[in-house]
């Protein structure tokens, strides 16, 4: 019976099908990006949003406000936005059709839910913070912890119901802070 050219060395064909069969480690995913590394891993779906938040960022401080609201909604709340109204992804480059975008002077993050968290971070380039939270409570716990003492959050009225953020807006407009339709 003839033997195989391999069959000495059973320690080399272990050693082989241990480094062929590892499974990959799911940080070193490539199609997300990782902002933990220097310099950054951006997949080439990131949309680098850079001017995008330097022009905000410099509206803002204009007008004196500390943060800014970007919803996911047009003025008639529709459930389907025309491009031109999409401003989140825009100002974001996360496309997903569920989400709200606030812009500080310091930072930017977007809340999703967890259909989205894969696009997002496959989506957006590292000058944003992904949350995986939902609702309104959560950015207003994150804006009384981000915008100091006196600082104003502004946003656009025509893009919110009374209904959804409003019933929220005591928490927001306390003596040292206010919140400013822009």
């Amino acid at each position: 019976m003839a033997r195989a050219p391999w069959g000495c060395y059973p320690w080399l064909v272990l050693l082989c099908a241990c480094a062929w069969g590892r499974p990959k480690s799911l940080d070193l995913r490539e199609d997300v990006r990782n902002c933990s590394i220097s310099p950054p891993y951006l997949p080439v779906t990131v949309v680098n949003t850079t001017a995008q938040l330097t022009a905000l960022r410099q509206q803002m401080h204009t007008q004196n406000v500390s943060a800014y609201i970007v919803p996911d909604t047009d003025a008639h709340m529709s459930e389907y936005i025309g491009d031109y109204d999409k401003r989140r992804a825009w100002i974001t480059g996360f496309t997903g059709s569920a989400g709200i975008a606030v812009v500080t002077m310091g930072k930017a993050a977007l809340w999703t839910d967890s259909r989205y968290w894969t696009q997002a971070e496959r989506q957006m380039d590292c000058n944003w913070e992904l949350h995986k939270e939902v609702g309104t409570t959560p950015v207003v716990t994150w804006l009384l912890t981000e915008i100091p003492a006196g600082g104003r959050v502004g946003f656009d009225p025509f893009l919110f119901s009374i209904s959804m953020f409003f019933p929220q807006s005591p928490r927001l407009s306390t003596p040292t802070r206010e919140i400013q339709p822009q």
